[in-house]
């Protein structure tokens, strides 16, 4: 069987067989049953209205996840932000919108940043790896990542790093693929993340884990995209995106009747005191 060490990058263009042992791979060691204790949060949230009425479910809660309990966390004010992942930088215009000002430093392997004015923000781009990243002494406030720790090949040397980054009150906010992202998502990434391997990644101390979804919009998820649009290539949301706004409003109001099949945790780790 294939160690961490020895993971499979499920973003490259693999054979039959190599997909087929990462599913295996990943499938195995999602299915631990080792016993784990972390403190745990439920979220449950409709689309928001800026969200797109095409989003994934998973877009869909991250957004409002910010939107709701960032705030709550971190009250809106002057701070500095690294994103991890950045892609074209739109989060910062949701951080904008919630009334936080200050500088955004986006990190990414590629550059596909939009370098447009931000109401409030200084924004910065990083195109490099994120292992070699080096913050010159100068600490965020708020660490971000949106479905990129997935996608880096030592997140746990990188994780390891991240609090020392930190503001005295910084705060480091993942939202990564769940075990059960694994039949939704099928080969993306090295890896998904479980309790258990988030508590090896981040330990216990100052981390709380939230699962994004539930049952329904796990099902809705697996037909409509990956079962729709990954195997058959049919644009389902594109073809129908009356039905589809229609059963992703309606999955993500009862998933908080079967809290199960989460397809996202949102990792929340604050600096360490001392």
């Amino acid at each position: 069987m294939i160690t961490e060490s020895e993971e499979i990058n499920g973003d490259q263009k693999l054979s039959l067989s190599r997909r087929w042992l990462y599913i295996l791979s990943n499938f195995i060691r999602n299915s631990s049953f080792q016993k784990t204790y972390i403190r745990r949060e439920q979220f449950f949230a409709d689309r928001q209205e800026r969200t797109s009425p095409l989003a994934s479910p998973g877009r869909v809660l991250t957004e409002a996840y910010i939107t709701r309990k960032l705030p709550e966390l971190l009250p809106p004010g002057p701070i500095r932000v690294l994103d991890i992942g950045c892609g074209s930088g739109r989060t910062v215009h949701l951080l904008s919108s919630l009334g936080y000002r200050g500088e955004y430093v986006g990190l990414d392997v590629q550059n596909k940043f939009q370098f447009g004015e931000v109401e409030g923000f200084q924004k910065v781009f990083i195109q490099g790896d994120a292992h070699d990243f080096n913050p010159d002494g100068k600490p965020f406030d708020l660490i971000l990542s949106i479905s990129a720790l997935e996608h880096i090949p030592n997140d746990a040397r990188l994780i390891h790093r991240l609090p020392t980054m930190l503001s005295i009150n910084g705060l480091e906010l993942h939202f990564v693929p769940a075990g059960w992202a694994l039949p939704t998502y099928l080969w993306h990434g090295y890896r998904q993340y479980t309790c258990a391997r988030i508590v090896e990644r981040f330990g216990t101390g100052q981390t709380v884990v939230t699962p994004l979804g539930g049952l329904f919009s796990f099902v809705l998820h697996f037909v409509m995209i990956t079962l729709g649009e990954m195997i058959l290539r049919i644009k389902t949301r594109e073809r129908l995106p009356n039905f589809w706004s229609r059963m992703l409003n309606l999955s993500l109001h009862f998933d908080k009747y079967a809290p199960i099949c989460a397809t996202m945790h949102v990792v929340c780790r604050k600096r360490p005191h001392g």
